[in-house]
């Protein structure tokens, strides 16, 4: 885009321009902290941003991080027609954690859509489940103003509130991290799971005892059980109070888009294959300061 000024206005073109590319492949060992060791091996903050929400789903990059882990990304630069860095794509990574190895490769749809899955096709996304207990109804809906059953004022419901005998077992999700476990008020039994990715954190409150062995700090997986539906703290009746919160925020939990984690479809298996053979071979290299130029 062009801008210039002309009689005191601002006008604006669009014009295109030649770009080119380069393919890297960088690799490291951590010793201090992955964005430093990744400095070290050529990468830019925005690829090593783009590394971390690829594995995000698997790795908690906050606590799972050892000395010794590893990583390798193959990815290409783009530069403008001045020689200026304007963006990076990661096409086929891979990082050890605490030995235990994580790959991805890009792969280009039919359709043009770009999603990172294993070298075996399935998918990088991990789904939430849609409800965290098995439900008889919903008994109350997030709402920013609701009158309290209890209280008898108005406040905000941030959450959705699922019915259920009592005893029933609650499960997280998806992956995470326990951040709260014990008494909260009037939440009653209550737990905090932060996920993976950092950015998404789920609460389960009203609990009648929570999970054996729960504890803060534990790791937990997707569909584990947590805990049992009660009606402690401030409840008129045994329900599983659930929220989500996104970078600590409650939205509400029937509107989150839960992407399906699907693989590769058998018909363009054939496909991914072709496209995927090349970079993972490409990952395994010695790295060198560039690829090739395009």
């Amino acid at each position: 885009m062009h801008l210039r000024k002309e009689h005191g206005a601002w006008h604006a073109a669009l014009a295109e321009r030649k770009t080119s590319s380069r393919r890297m492949l960088a690799a490291g060992v951590i010793h201090d902290s992955l964005f430093e060791s990744a400095a070290r091996a050529g990468l830019d903050s925005r690829t090593t941003m783009n590394l971390v929400d690829i594995f995000s789903w698997d790795i908690d990059f906050a606590r799972d991080m050892r000395d010794g882990d590893s990583f390798r990304v193959l990815y290409d630069e783009l530069y403008d027609d001045e020689g200026r860095l304007i963006a990076t794509k990661i096409l086929a990574a891979e990082f050890i954690n605490q030995g235990q190895r994580f790959r991805a490769v890009l792969f280009t749809g039919p359709d043009g859509r770009e999603e990172y899955f294993t070298p075996e096709g399935r998918s990088m996304r991990k789904a939430y489940l849609k409800a965290p207990v098995k439900f008889t109804r919903i008994s109350s809906r997030f709402r920013l103003r609701r009158k309290h059953p209890i209280l008898g004022f108005t406040r905000a419901h941030r959450g959705v509130d699922y019915a259920a005998p009592m005893g029933t077992p609650v499960h997280a999700i998806g992956d995470g991290r326990v951040r709260f476990v014990g008494w909260k008020g009037g939440y009653g039994r209550f737990v905090l799971i932060q996920h993976v990715n950092r950015a998404h954190s789920t609460a389960y409150a009203h609990l009648s005892r929570f999970a054996r062995g729960l504890h803060r700090g534990m790791r937990v997986r997707q569909g584990q059980i947590i805990g049992y539906v009660g009606m402690s703290g401030l409840a008129t009746g045994p329900h599983l109070h659930f929220e989500f919160r996104v970078r600590g925020r409650a939205i509400d939990p029937l509107t989150v888009k839960r992407v399906p984690s699907r693989p590769v479809p058998k018909s363009q298996m054939a496909r991914f294959k072709q496209q995927s053979a090349p970079l993972l071979a490409a990952l395994e290299a010695q790295p060198v300061t560039m690829l090739a130029w395009e």
